[in-house]
């Protein structure tokens, strides 16, 4: 069997890996246009932020050692053209500039995603930053060296995890967002206004229900005496409101778009444009499958699958698809949305499944109830927000913050108490480990059934 996989991400390596343990006679091929595979992105805040084993944490695996395995990499190679009615594609070597022809019986599109970039009018050249793969973190990271002031675009978590860095930096650092609240495809409204202040506090100009229109770069006369008379080149960026704003540079992270344009016109499409997939992750095609970022995901409580650009979803897809490759073996578990984001040693953020406004959306009948627990010698504490339906109290979602242990834990434990179906009832007696150093060292979601009675019996009184 004749296995081709488009892209070399976290998804494409992990179909590569489990198709070869699955079909041991297979010929497996991974094409990718970068020198690199397996680049993680989530390493590039830990890089920014003064940690110096970039190269080792950037990819957790090399072509060595998928060749090993005897899984074919090409590295540097494009794919141009996919004949999915005659199982071939056009492949050019960027190295070589030449084009060859190749054909498949199994093929994996796992061609992820680029950065949103919406069409904004300007002109600008070198003062311009996106997040996504190791040049744009070396160039960030040069920027970071000599400028004192960075305006962000986009609050959402890439956003905001590059703000705080920016302000420990001591980068004068403006965030820019459209919408009401940073944070709000992930956070409830009062999560996120909590937050805000949070980072407000510690410095951070936050600007919201702001779109931006233009940006201009400019070179200026240098009044610093150590740097020479060369002009310096700062960043003007406007606002539909009319507001202007200036700084050294500017990052754009206004999230990610389906890279799917060599597969839109053969393949059904879905959410913003991904490739959508079935509980197989199979495409419309038969004989195609897409997984990562490219493709959508189908999430708990949510009626149609949405385009959720998520790397541990990406990993259990790659997996999946491998095993389905002849025929439909196992399906793959819904997403709950689980993240967590590392600020700092004074702030943990995390999240699972819906938020209290979505679910609404869904047509859930629900609340949310809020508990907060300190340690007792210390500034240590968590916050937690539960979204549950009224009546059967089943857990639809969870957010929480603070500076503690427990945040972490709690993400997983919901995550996997919303994929079953668990209500607030079923696990408010369960054997969690002794809360030791904790005002109250009951578990948190005892702490959240106990808020939910208080709750109920408010709600009977009127």
């Amino acid at each position: 069997m004749e296995i081709r996989i488009i892209g070399g991400s976290h998804a494409a390596i992990a179909c590569a890996t489990r198709a070869r343990e699955e079909y041991p006679d297979a010929r497996i091929v991974i094409y990718e246009k970068n020198k690199n595979i397996g680049f993680i992105a989530q390493s590039i805040p830990l890089y920014l932020s003064g940690n110096t084993n970039f190269l080792k944490m950037s990819s957790y695996t090399t072509v060595s050692e998928l060749e090993n395995l005897g899984i074919l990499v090409r590295t540097q190679f494009s794919v141009t053209d996919i004949d999915m009615t005659n199982k071939t594609f056009k492949v050019v070597d960027l190295v070589e500039n030449s084009e060859s022809e190749d054909r498949y019986d199994k093929l994996i599109l796992a061609m992820g995603s680029y950065p949103s970039l919406p069409l904004v009018q300007g002109e600008f050249r070198e003062k311009l930053f996106i997040i996504k793969n190791y040049v744009d973190a070396e160039r960030i990271k040069r920027f970071m060296r000599t400028s004192r002031s960075v305006i962000i675009i986009g609050g959402g978590a890439i956003g905001v995890e590059i703000a705080q860095l920016m302000n420990n930096a001591k980068i004068e650092t403006t965030l820019i967002h459209a919408s009401d609240n940073i944070l709000n495809r992930y956070l409830d409204q009062e999560v996120a206004e909590d937050v805000q202040k949070t980072l407000a506090l510690r410095g951070i100009d936050i600007v919201t229900n702001s779109v931006v229109t233009d940006i201009k770069e400019e070179t200026i006369e240098n009044t610093n005496i150590h740097e020479g008379n060369v002009g310096k080149v700062i960043s003007r960026v406007f606002t539909r409101d009319g507001r202007e704003f200036v700084a050294d540079g500017v990052i754009y992270a206004t999230g990610f778009r389906p890279n799917t344009f060599l597969a839109s016109e053969q393949l059904e499409l879905g959410d913003k444009g991904a490739i959508l997939v079935d509980d197989y992750m199979q495409t419309s095609h038969p004989d195609v499958f897409a997984v990562g970022d490219c493709a959508t995901t189908n999430v708990t409580n949510m009626k149609n699958p949405t385009y959720v650009p998520h790397v541990s979803d990406a990993i259990r897809e790659g997996d999946v698809a491998a095993i389905n490759l002849l025929e439909p073996k196992i399906k793959l578990n819904k997403s709950q949305g689980t993240y967590k984001l590392n600020f700092d040693e004074e702030m943990t953020l995390c999240m699972t499944g819906l938020s209290l406004e979505k679910a609404k959306e869904e047509g859930f009948n629900c609340k949310s109830v809020y508990v907060r627990n300190d340690y007792v010698n210390s500034d240590g504490y968590y916050e937690t927000w539960v979204i549950y339906e009224r009546g059967t109290h089943k857990i639809l979602g969870m957010q929480s913050k603070g500076v503690s242990p427990e945040i972490a834990s709690q993400a997983d434990i919901i995550s996997l108490a919303i994929q079953n179906g668990t209500t607030i009832d079923d696990i408010e007696y369960i054997d969690f480990y002794y809360k030791h150093g904790f005002k109250n060292p009951k578990s948190f979601m005892k702490l959240v059934a106990d808020k939910v009675r208080q709750q109920e019996k408010i709600e009977k009184l009127y």
